[in-house]
């Protein structure tokens, strides 16, 4: 019962780049795409470096955005505790100047096409294994890197400033979710980010890990569509 739109943030799959975009550029995309597809009101959800771009919508899109999930979500950078225990990869990657130098820094890592990013050094839990394995999250990656690694290293530089909005505006409920088996993203971010928006609920959920948490979507945007 609840219709899933998806948008490409820019410069992943086919979405057009946007030079010196910030996370609070989004909630007006998402404004835009919700008015051409004549959608008043609807929920905003989230995954691991998505999961400010929720937080963005809700907090900036208040009369309409009726509720939020974030799932394993990066928190605000601008916390001196959220680089503790974060990949070292992405960190030393956020810290560097500018956008311009990040993503020089991703064509030299992984290539112009962005190949050498199926070799990332993550470590997750064994239960992430079998999606990890799936062809469809490898064909989902490959689309996503189909403008080379630009989207990404955008995204990582965006992800290293302290957020430029204030989550303590959000009126609607959010579920903060995170696995506890989860070391891509620590589980602190989750505990900081459902501290920061006043109408966070934090669930910690045993034996799931960065990837296996995003089945649990469904059943949450449901009960939030329904008021539950």
């Amino acid at each position: 019962g609840v219709r899933v739109v998806a948008p490409d943030r820019p410069s992943y799959g086919r979405s057009s780049p946007q030079r010196g975009r910030s996370l609070a550029d989004w909630p007006a995309d998402v404004a835009a795409l919700a008015d051409a597809l004549g959608i008043e009101r609807f929920l905003v959800a989230g995954h691991s470096s998505g999961g400010p771009y929720a937080v963005a919508c809700a907090a900036e899109l208040r009369e309409r955005v009726v509720g939020g999930v974030v799932l394993a979500g990066v928190t605000d950078m601008g916390w001196p505790g959220a680089w503790d225990g974060y990949l070292e990869e992405e960190a030393r990657l956020m810290r560097l100047a500018d956008e311009d130098a990040v993503v020089a820094a991703c064509v030299e890592r992984f290539g112009a096409d962005g190949s050498g990013f199926f070799e990332q050094p993550f470590e997750f839990p064994e239960c992430d294994h079998p999606l990890l394995a799936d062809p469809s999250l490898q064909q989902a990656l490959a689309e996503a890197l189909r403008q080379g690694p630009a989207g990404y290293a955008q995204d990582v530089s965006v992800q290293g400033r302290p957020w430029p909005f204030d989550p303590r505006r959000i009126s609607a409920p959010i579920e903060v979710v995170h696995g506890e088996l989860d070391h891509v993203v620590p589980l602190a971010h989750s505990r900081h980010t459902a501290d920061l928006v006043p109408t966070a609920t934090l669930r910690v959920l045993p034996g799931h890990g960065h990837l296996t948490v995003v089945a649990q979507l469904p059943a949450l945007a449901s009960a939030l569509a329904r008021g539950r």
